[in-house]
């Protein structure tokens, strides 16, 4: 995983040398992510972090990590699980709004067999989708994304086509 990071990140600062030359390379980075909590009988917290860069005005890239903790008391015994993993991502503004997105991720994901033993796999997840970006000022905005796994590697919690939602933001560095 180190590796894949050091080639994304040497991958970004290549590509934004023929970015536009009026900024800075920090002055198109920004940082942000996801959160999500679920409180209840169905516990999930959930924090995944970014670090992108806009490379030109078309296309954003950029890492980062998330973990999530859940608890489920639906069942009996309840049970707990802790999944934890990185992403890399591009989204191309099709319109000034409107993106397409895809994005390679991979998580450390527990799972119970049928002995009620923890298991771990690393699971991974080809999404793409797309959304929509509102800015909030000229360095910070929230995004909309509706996303699909397409590659469905069997442990993948995601069934075929089911869409996953998410909300996320950015902010400038």
């Amino acid at each position: 995983m180190k590796r894949v990071s050091f080639i994304l990140i040497g991958t970004l600062i290549f590509i934004s040398s023929f970015a536009q030359e009026s900024e800075s390379f920090k002055d198109r980075l920004f940082t942000g992510g996801q959160v999500g909590l679920t409180l209840g009988s169905y516990t999930n917290v959930m924090i995944s972090p970014v670090l992108g860069a806009r490379l030109n005005d078309k296309v954003y890239a950029g890492l980062g990590i998330e973990y999530q903790y859940t608890k489920d008391k639906t069942i009996s015994p309840s049970r707990t699980y802790n999944q934890y993993g990185g992403r890399l991502f591009a989204q191309y503004n099709v319109l000034p709004s409107i993106f397409g997105h895809a994005e390679f991720a991979g998580l450390s994901m527990e799972r119970y067999n049928y002995l009620l033993q923890k298991e771990r796999n690393f699971v991974p997840f080809l999404f793409v989708g797309g959304g929509y970006r509102q800015y909030l000022s000229r360095r910070s905005f929230v995004t909309f994304r509706v996303l699909f796994d397409i590659l469905q590697d069997e442990n993948s919690p995601y069934k075929a086509w089911d869409p996953v939602f998410s909300v996320g933001f950015g902010i400038g560095i």
